[in-house]
């Protein structure tokens, strides 16, 4: 019973000293190092247009005019070395993508993303390379939010209200059409009013500050009438005198 009791402890002790080996494999210098690497990590993206084939989206009985182009964003990783690769995911499909720095021109990658129809998550981890001493460990996670198209940043209550959110040509927030719709006519709404009293002449400026004040300005007008009439009537008075 005691053998098996120390077969069994001499196991576990081998098990641990196993797992501690592997666990600083990566010395503590390196292990630093690799830390602040991974947290270089940058990103970020743009929007690219290509001109595509009209007929792709052109019924039978129409005709195109000039060229179409599609719209899509390209993301933009950088700062990828040797000592680290990457592993790319998404919460709109299940495609996941590996980058290592052989994939990449002078440690910048990028690729297109066509999807714009929906608000999409990636989320990317950067682990280390073989070309370190304790390979695929994990030492960062970040993520991008890519925006969706707005397809109502096209349309004609959206002109001049390109700064307005719900006007942005890309969003990264969901919205109700209805919605969007109310906000937008209430901008339009608020920036009509604006214009109109920035435009107002000078006369019609006068005539709404009469209708403003008009209870003040009769009052005050009474008061000059009857203060010249007293006068006038003292004056008449020590004449009589």
């Amino acid at each position: 019973m005691k053998k098996s009791v120390i077969y069994v402890l001499c196991g576990l002790l081998s098990f641990c000293s196993l797992i501690t080996a592997k666990a600083t494999t990566c010395t503590n210098e390196e292990y630093v190092k690799l830390k602040q690497v991974a947290s270089n990590v940058g990103h970020t993206y743009e929007e690219k247009q290509e001109e595509v084939d009209p007929n792709t989206y052109l019924k039978n009985d129409e005709v195109g005019y000039g060229p179409l182009y599609e719209s899509y964003l390209s993301v933009i990783f950088s700062n990828i070395t040797n000592d680290i690769y990457i592993k790319i995911s998404n919460d709109y499909n299940d495609e996941v993508k590996y980058v290592r720095y052989q994939d990449t021109k002078d440690g910048i990658y990028s690729f297109d993303w066509k999807n714009i129809d929906k608000i999409t998550k990636f989320t990317y981890e950067v682990y280390s390379s073989t070309e370190t001493s304790c390979p695929d460990e994990k030492y960062y996670t970040g993520y991008i939010i890519l925006p969706k198209y707005n397809e109502v940043s096209e349309s004609a209550m959206c002109n001049g209200l390109n700064d307005f959110e719900p006007c942005n040509r890309y969003i990264t927030t969901n919205m109700d059409p209805a919605e969007q719709e109310r906000r937008i006519q209430e901008k339009i709404k608020i920036v009509e009013e604006k214009e109109a009293k920035k435009n107002k002449k000078w006369y019609q400026k006068i005539g709404d500050f009469g209708k403003k004040y008009a209870v003040v300005i009769i009052a005050g007008s009474i008061i000059v009438i009857v203060g010249v009439a007293t006068v006038v009537v003292d004056k008449k008075r020590k004449r009589v005198k």
